[in-house]
């Protein structure tokens, strides 16, 4: 069973991408301009993912009256 060539395209541009030695993060990029942009737009996602979430305050009310007994 053949298995046919993927396309893959930039994420940037949305160009074909030919070159398959450019690579982060498991896509592959047209070029080295965008492989950095791409690095830097991933690490700023990241980045607001890791920032604390304040819970909202009937979920805080909730915890509060739930203390001790077995329910």
């Amino acid at each position: 069973m053949a298995t046919q060539p993927t396309e893959r395209y930039c994420p940037i541009c949305g160009r074909e991408v030919r070159d398959l030695n450019i690579k982060r993060f498991g896509e592959y990029l047209c070029s080295e301009e965008h492989a950095e942009e791409y690095v830097k737009e991933i690490r700023a996602q990241r980045a607001q993912g890791t920032q604390p979430r304040s819970e909202p305050e009937e979920q805080v009310k909730y915890r509060s009256r739930r203390r001790g007994g077995c329910c």
